[in-house]
């Protein structure tokens, strides 16, 4: 399965690797609306999770973690996986203490990511707003940090 996993995002970024993302607002779950061209010079985080997801929730403490050490080099942002409502989705956000920007709406269309074939999925975006990596499973700070340092060339 892992094998699997690994293909389907080796394969999605391939077919997303030179799609920027310009002249898309990303709104968080508390009605911000952020640019994303606004996030230039920065990696850009997009984290699709569910409360029903135990590597979901176990990997929460290290985005917390990653997103306190680094944020001023990155933007880090949760994307509820089953879109729940905005009420519903800030009751998760509490419980599960998550410190990081939540997105009240899918950005997946807008910024050409496909469907998301499970959770948890990272997508990374690099300074220049463009796909540089996804990342299929829990992940930890090193991996994140690792993956801001590398990309698809």
């Amino acid at each position: 399965m892992f094998r699997l996993n690994a293909l389907i995002g080796l394969l999605l970024s391939l077919f997303c690797h030179f799609a920027l993302a310009t002249n898309v607002t990303l709104t968080t779950i508390n009605g911000e609306r952020i640019t994303f061209s606004s996030l230039q010079g920065k990696w850009v985080f997009i984290n699709y999770w569910a409360s029903w997801c135990q590597p979901c929730l176990d990997e929460i403490r290290e985005l917390n973690r990653f997103y306190q050490q680094q944020q001023a080099k990155v933007a880090l942002f949760a994307v509820n996986y089953d879109m729940l409502p905005a009420d519903e989705q800030l009751g998760l956000i509490k419980k599960y203490n998550i410190r990081y920007p939540s997105l009240q709406n899918d950005p997946a269309k807008q910024l050409h990511l496909g469907s998301i074939p499970g959770v948890p999925a990272t997508f990374v975006f690099n300074p220049q707003g463009k796909l540089s990596q996804i990342l299929y499973g829990p992940q930890t700070v090193a991996s994140l940090k690792k993956a801001s340092q590398a990309t698809i060339s």
